[in-house]
């Protein structure tokens, strides 16, 4: 189970994505046993579905070793990103809480707009054509291919990522493991991927995450920590640990 957002924010899903979450729902009631990819997501799924507590458990997801050894190489030509840049990376669709992010950024002074450039990126999805007009403000990148994903990651002064909730917030990870400095929501299981390597703050507050990345973005000092805190924290996200603890899972799901 990644996340229980269809049941948490109905209003921000299509009608498609609701009839499928609660198929999904049916099925996973007669389940002997589940995985959910954070604690957040499982006790979600145990307050809204129901489900037992002894049935369900949290195994972190794994990131690409990719990320870890991210080497911006040639993608700042390639995408012409000729200033340092703040990167926000995800489908464009109302969770994602990207008007949030172009109002703190429009609210940031000038000079720091004027060294810094905001770049999105990923493919456009639901209830997004006010905020597709918007991002024509800043660097949006539309999708961008999965072999670009780290690089362009690594490559990026502050990762941001304002989302309204996340079952496990795998941008978030990527970014950390990258030694990217982040700042990231308070809400839903980004905390608990994040821990102390990040600015967390309320999405809900325009105001709070323009002054969170003011923050990172005056102080090369708060940079350069909570990236070294970050690679740390990244390395309980490899897929080996989220191997391991499955194997488990299931050995024990099957009485071995």
């Amino acid at each position: 189970i990644h996340d229980l957002t269809c049941w948490l924010m109905p209003e921000l899903h299509p009608a498609a994505n609701l009839r499928a979450e609660r198929s999904f729902a049916e099925l996973v009631k007669h389940a002997d046993r589940l995985i959910a990819v954070s604690e957040c997501t499982r006790q979600d799924a145990i307050r809204v579905l129901g489900i037992k507590p002894e049935k369900i458990a949290a195994i972190h997801s794994g990131i690409a070793d990719a990320f870890f050894d991210a080497e911006p190489g040639d993608i700042r030509g390639r995408y012409g990103l000729d200033r340092p840049f703040l990167l926000s990376l995800g489908t464009i669709e109302p969770r994602k809480n990207v008007d949030a992010l172009l109002d703190a950024y429009q609210a940031l002074p000038e000079d720091v707009r004027r060294d810094y450039d905001l770049v999105v990126a990923g493919p456009m999805g639901w209830e997004s054509e006010k905020t597709a007009a918007r991002l024509r403000s800043v660097r949006y990148l539309g999708y961008v291919p999965e072999s670009d994903l780290a690089p362009l990651t690594g490559a990026a002064t502050v990762f941001v990522y304002p989302s309204l909730y996340e079952g496990f917030g795998f941008p978030v990870a990527q970014a950390m493991a990258a030694g990217v400095p982040v700042i990231t929501s308070n809400v839903s299981s980004l905390p608990e991927i994040a821990g102390d390597a990040a600015i967390l703050i309320d999405p809900r507050s325009r105001t709070e995450l323009r002054d969170g990345l003011a923050r990172l973005l005056e102080s090369a000092e708060l940079c350069s920590r909570l990236a070294a805190r970050g690679r740390v924290r990244a390395e309980r996200f490899r897929w080996q640990e989220c191997a391991a603890e499955s194997l488990r899972f299931f050995e024990t799901a099957m009485g071995a």
